[in-house]
């Protein structure tokens, strides 16, 4: 650009002797030309003025785009020396074409740094009219020749210059670029490593602690287990020493009272009353069936007591406030009344998943039903075979809903859910399951979970209760009979 400048400026400056001095015509490319170059004069002259002022630095870059960068990579280059290198070459070689006071050193220096400066500053601007009054000195004395080869020289030079800072920035990023890469690796590596190490450590405590509770739930199970049959035992031998004390009384008592009958049938056949002895013998087999209907009386006691004994510790294990599972007590009890066909019928009624898994207390489906009344809520507004926009659609809504609370009226998806939770307010888990099971299509296929557990914990605790009537049936039915006798 600067070449194309001189030489337009050369072609002007020579003398025309066959033609009178011609009138400039206004040409769009030369001047568009003499903007860009004055534009580049004055922002390099600014970035020149910016390193000697530091006032004028701070203005320069804080109103600039760009600026600060630019600011800083001539920095660079000047304290590489870069700038003082290619002055000496410049001058150099241009004291080989010319010589002549206007074009020192220092004019050539600050000819090169003019095409980054800027004028806005009025130092700058007079640079760069001294810099335009040194051109219109060479073209007006006829020195372009000699001038121009100078100035095209130094144009070279700085482009040079620009290509080689260029590459050494871009082999300076590489390098950098580089550097990161292999450290970004050999984090990676030590990332990699901890988290294998992490990961190892984190199975090993996981597989020790579910041994170790494995192993306290073994503990667990059988201390409970020898418990319960210690006490089962010790229960029945009580129960069993008290029958027999009971039967040892009787028989004591019977045989006083068989034997005060005989002395007296003695004396009564002393007296001559032989006829009595068939009502003796008669007393004697009646002797003998009530001493039978203890010995059975005896062992439905022993049967009621084990059933009394197996239902509370059942039900304090359903009772509790976790899952807890029951599936020993439930195969204690098939075991212990096999030829029972109502307890039978009754134990049948339980599956074995639920007593294995454990059933859910009232306190944990009512804190489980705060998470499934959101999610009905949810969907309550969900068509039975709604897609993606509707569920979307239910779920904004349902936040500008009401909350119904209380006993309140209605088949809507609000009202049986403030129903349901009013009865397990007052733990009314069987009425609060039947209004829950009310709901249709999404809201149902959602609550269907709990309401299968509020059902196996109602179907474990009516068999429980069924239980608990039989053994008191059973006991009122051989007290009677005992009584009646």
């Amino acid at each position: 650009m600067r070449k194309q400048r001189f030489a337009s400026n050369e072609t002007a400056a020579k003398p025309t002797s066959t033609t009178p001095t011609q009138k400039r015509k206004f040409k769009l490319g030369k001047f568009l030309f003499s903007i860009t170059l004055l534009s580049g004069l004055a922002y390099g002259g600014a970035v020149y003025y910016s390193l000697k002022d530091d006032k004028f630095r701070d203005n320069f870059t804080e109103n600039i785009y760009g600026a600060k960068q630019v600011v800083d990579y001539v920095e660079d280059l000047q304290r590489q020396g870069v700038f003082y290198d290619m002055k000496k070459k410049v001058w150099r070689i241009g004291s080989k074409y010319i010589n002549l006071p206007e074009l020192s050193e220092d004019n050539i220096s600050s000819d090169k740094i003019s095409e980054f400066t800027s004028k806005e500053n009025p130092i700058i601007r007079k640079l760069s009219d001294t810099i335009r009054e040194l051109d219109n000195f060479m073209v007006n004395h006829d020195l372009k020749h000699a001038g121009g080869k100078i100035l095209s020289r130094a144009r070279d030079e700085l482009r040079n210059l620009s290509n080689n800072i260029d590459q050494l920035k871009a082999d300076e990023q590489d390098l950098c670029q580089k550097k990161l890469e292999e450290q970004n690796e050999k984090y990676n590596q030590i990332i990699d490593k901890y988290e294998n190490s992490m990961d190892q450590q984190i199975k090993d405590k996981e597989f020790a602690l579910k041994q170790q509770f494995d192993q306290e739930k073994r503990e667990l199970y059988e201390q409970h287990y020898t418990q319960l049959n210690a006490e089962l035992s010790r229960q029945a031998s009580e129960h069993d020493k008290e029958l027999k004390n009971e039967l040892v009384r009787q028989a004591v008592d019977m045989q006083r009272r068989w034997v005060r009958d005989v002395m007296i049938m003695v004396e009564k056949e002393r007296n001559g009353r032989l006829a009595k002895l068939d009502y003796i013998n008669k007393r004697l087999k009646t002797l003998e069936r009530f001493c039978i209907d203890n010995t059975e009386n005896l062992d439905a006691s022993i049967k009621v007591h084990r059933l009394w004994c197996a239902l509370k510790s059942l039900q304090n294990i359903v009772e509790q406030p976790h899952r807890t599972p029951f599936i020993e007590q439930i195969v204690a009890m098939r075991r212990y009344f096999s030829t029972d066909e109502v307890v039978s019928a009754v134990l049948s009624t339980i599956d074995d998943s639920v007593a294995i898994n454990g059933i859910d207390s009232v306190s944990d489906l009512s804190k489980r039903f705060n998470t499934v009344r959101e999610e009905v809520r949810r969907a309550s507004l969900v068509p039975e075979n709604g897609g993606v926009f509707s569920h979307l659609l239910s779920f904004v809504l349902s936040k500008i809903l009401f909350r119904k609370h209380g006993l309140v009226d209605g088949n809507d998806v609000e009202a049986i859910l403030a129903r349901v939770q009013y009865y397990l307010n007052k733990n009314d888990l069987d009425t609060a399951a039947r209004e829950l099971n009310q709901l249709e299509g999404w809201p149902k296929k959602l609550a269907n979970d709990w309401i299968i557990s509020a059902r196996n914990h109602l179907e474990v605790k009516q068999a429980i209760e069924v239980c608990f009537l039989l053994c008191f049936i059973l006991f009122y039915f051989y007290l009677n009979l005992i009584l009646n006798r």
